[in-house]
């Protein structure tokens, strides 16, 4: 194949389909082998005429060849498709389709696409993050004098060249054999397509596809829920075959924020309870959420999705039926008693927040009051130093996900357990048993002044309900009361402890149905089970039928230029951490370019103080939800830092702003509440995962702030607050679909997480 010749219309109709946007599309992936030459084009494009010889392959819509423009791109000299990923070539293609018709309508170019002054080339960057960018070299006025002598000069782009090499554009020339080739065929290749054309349009009379371009009105947004049916052609061929294949043995499906994982578990949960009911077998299944509003959200979901309502079945009664909980409801119920909302403290929750670090705080003081004597002489250095030296919110904050992580997560509350735990790489400093018997002391002090005030809180919940469903009575009753299929959500944000339960839900103890979603970057601060890849590790069973597994890559939520500042966050964490993922590697953004007209640059944007970056806030809000055709209740504005956080909402109630606040993690009922007032939403980073919107403002990503930095210098402390931050600013930032504008005091200067995005230019704004 010497080269590939598409027409203007083409180029709309491939730059509109979002099954040409990532290889997770079965027509993306065919697409992709095809412009490499592993197999024949393929093109399903209704209204595209493709012709294919030994010479090369035309994509071409009707009308007159001579009205048309044409991008050509020589596969001899170019070489555009070869020595890149597959995901990096589709990508790279889909920009050089927007650059053209960009070019073509006089649109404005983004800062990786440049026209080179005083020559007749242009050049694009279509990858991030590389000191030597991937470039295309385009002429665009190929064989000018010719073709000025037939009125068509200014019709046609020729790829030319690829690589990572740059070159002198001023006395570079592209050899233009292959385009005169091209030329000479065009006459005789739309005559073809013509009578292909007129013999398809009689076969198919009634079936007409309108072309899509830059200039087109808004299309109505497909509804965020559809039945269950009408999903199945939306999907990836990765999400399908998850939804679709085996339910009876563990399947994790993993993938970064945007991706459609929750979508598809739900998809796969009612597929398979479809399948019992059509076969009149009983399956009953249960769908674990992380949180009350995650699971409002998903029961919100179901309502639509699912054609028979099984969330409103009773498994005592009927064959078929699914129960959708959090863990800490699952445990109750195994425990034979509720908790009330007063005695619980839920982790997701503001309020239990801020209770939980209070009870931390008072039980450090009781610990290093009265019982840090005894235990100082046999401290290691780094610990000790640490524990008398750091402020209370960066000490609490350590020692409340040392308790969460290893204390309750992986040692069940046990302390020969936890002494022969490994410690968090990025964490509490501990090197010896004193320092775990002086953390194990603190953890003791905190259950004091949770049993003093009658509470509990989920690892207490998940405790003790192990302790009875680890015994003879359950494993009794587990072949009436199990269930058949258990999908687990956001697996990311339970510890190991919590992991370790599910496996005693499933109703046959020889099986394993256990499907869930992960993504590692998600799950604040070192977890302690990143490097776990056997499910057996991960949810304490072993299998010896082995654990599927299905990498999603297409991200349907973000623009591509909020995708890639994503990327640069997680790709700053994996550069400072061993343990940290960057799960948005390998993928890829599915706007389409109606998609692409909407969507803002990132940027960062100072300014002289405190009070005037709050207000700014809100102002940028405004002008953004305008900019993104946005209803107030898509726009969020959100911080990492609590006292940030504290003034937006004074500054918002003190002027009368139209605001709901976020109260818990995935707060499904209160964006709703938005959505019917009118208010824009405001909430803590820690609170937005799980949900999107069009429009993220993050307030004070600034040095000091993002990551915290006290009075103190300990490197474990500031180690695990830049963890933390990358944790959380990546989660903040992947809400946004269309615009991102983060914001800090120009004093302070921009946080260091964001010059990663600076240097591959990513973010606009940001100054070292």
């Amino acid at each position: 194949m010497k080269y590939i010749c598409i027409d203007d219309g083409a180029v709309a109709e491939l730059i509109s389909g979002k099954e040409y946007q990532s290889i997770d599309f079965e027509e993306g992936d065919r697409l992709v082998n095809a412009l490499s030459g592993k197999v024949r084009f393929v093109a399903k494009l209704r209204n595209v005429v493709l012709i294919q010889d030994e010479e090369g392959v035309f994509l071409t819509t009707s009308g007159p060849w001579k009205r048309k423009r044409y991008l050509v791109i020589d596969c001899d000299q170019s070489s555009l498709f070869t020595g890149l990923r597959s995901g990096e070539t589709l990508q790279s293609f889909q920009k050089l389709l927007r650059f053209c018709a960009k070019f073509w309508s006089g649109g404005v170019l983004n800062r990786a696409e440049k026209i080179i002054s005083g020559t007749s080339k242009a050049v694009i960057f279509p990858l991030p993050y590389s000191t030597k960018p991937y470039r295309i070299a385009i002429e665009r006025e190929p064989w000018k004098v010719r073709l000025q002598k037939r009125d068509m000069n200014g019709h046609f782009l020729l790829v030319y060249k690829t690589g990572w090499d740059g070159a002198d554009s001023a006395t570079e020339e592209a050899n233009e054999t292959n385009f005169r080739l091209v030329f000479e065929r065009l006459p005789n290749i739309y005559a073809s397509a013509a009578k292909i054309d007129k013999d398809l349009s009689s076969v198919r009379p009634n079936e007409q596809v309108a072309s899509t371009d830059l200039g087109s009105e808004v299309s109505t947004p497909r509804p965020a829920h559809l039945p269950f049916k009408e999903w199945i052609p939306h999907l990836t061929a990765k999400q399908r075959d998850f939804v679709f294949s085996d339910s009876s043995t563990p399947h994790r499906l993993q993938g970064p924020a945007g991706t459609g994982k929750t979508l598809s578990l739900i998809l796969r949960t009612v597929r398979t309870l479809l399948d019992a009911e059509r076969k009149k077998t009983t399956c009953h299944a249960l769908l674990i959420t992380h949180s009350e509003a995650t699971r409002a959200a998903i029961q919100d979901t179901l309502s639509v999705i699912d054609p028979c309502d099984f969330q409103s079945r009773s498994r005592k009664v009927d064959a078929v039926a699914l129960s959708v909980e959090t863990l800490a409801s699952l445990c109750a119920d195994v425990l034979r008693q509720s908790i009330s909302e007063s005695e619980f403290i839920d982790r997701d929750a503001q309020d239990s927040k801020l209770l939980q670090q209070m009870y931390i705080d008072q039980a450090i003081e009781v610990v290093k009051s009265e019982d840090l004597p005894s235990f100082k002489p046999h401290l290691s250095r780094g610990f000790k130093t640490a524990f008398e030296s750091t402020e209370a919110e960066e000490l609490s904050s350590l020692f409340q996900h040392e308790i969460s992580v290893l204390i309750k997560g992986r040692a069940g509350d046990s302390f020969d357990v936890y002494k022969n735990c490994p410690a968090l790489e990025y964490g509490l400093p501990v090197s010896n048993d004193a320092d775990k018997g002086l953390a194990f002391r603190v953890y003791q002090r905190y259950q004091e002044q949770l049993e003093s005030s009658s509470q509990f809180d989920t690892d207490d919940v998940v405790i003790s309900a192990t302790g009875q469903l680890d015994t003879p009575i359950w494993r009794r009753r587990r072949s009436r009361d199990g269930y058949d299929f258990i999908a687990v959500d956001e697996t990311h944000l339970f510890n190991i402890n919590e992991l370790h339960v599910f496996h005693h839900f499933t109703r046959d103890t020889a099986a394993l149905p256990i499907s869930f979603t992960v993504d590692q970057a998600q799950g604040v601060g070192d977890r302690g089970w990143n490097d776990i890849s056997k499910f057996s590790d991960l949810f304490g069973q072993d299998d010896s039928k082995g654990e599927n597994s299905t990498i999603v890559t297409a991200v349907f939520r973000n623009s591509p230029q909020i995708r890639e500042f994503c990327q640069s966050v997680l790709a700053s964490g994996a550069m400072l951490f061993t343990n940290f993922e960057n799960t948005l590697l390998e993928s890829q953004s599915v706007f389409t370019a109606e998609d692409e007209r909407k969507s803002q640059p990132v940027d960062y944007i100072e300014f002289p103080n405190d009070n005037t970056m709050i207000e700014g806030a809100f102002k940028r809000a405004e002008e953004l939800l305008s900019k993104t055709e946005s209803s107030r209740s898509q726009v969020l504005i959100t911080s990492l830092c609590d006292d940030v956080l504290k003034d937006l909402r004074e500054y918002a109630s003190n002027n009368n702003k139209p605001v709901t606040y976020l109260e818990r993690r995935g707060d499904f009922v209160r964006v709703k509440q938005a959505e019917r007032s009118g208010h824009l939403v405001l909430g803590h980073a820690d609170f937005v995962g799980g949900l999107e919107f069009n429009v993220v403002v993050i307030v004070g990503v600034d040095k000091g702030r993002v990551p915290h930095e006290g009075e103190t210098a300990d490197s474990n402390s500031r180690s695990f607050a830049s963890y933390s931050a990358h944790n959380r600013l990546y989660v903040a930032s992947s809400r946004a679909r269309y615009a991102l504008n983060i914001l800090g005091v120009k004093s302070r200067g921009p946080s260091d997480i964001l010059q990663g995005a600076k240097a591959s230019k990513l973010i606009d704004g940001v100054v070292s």
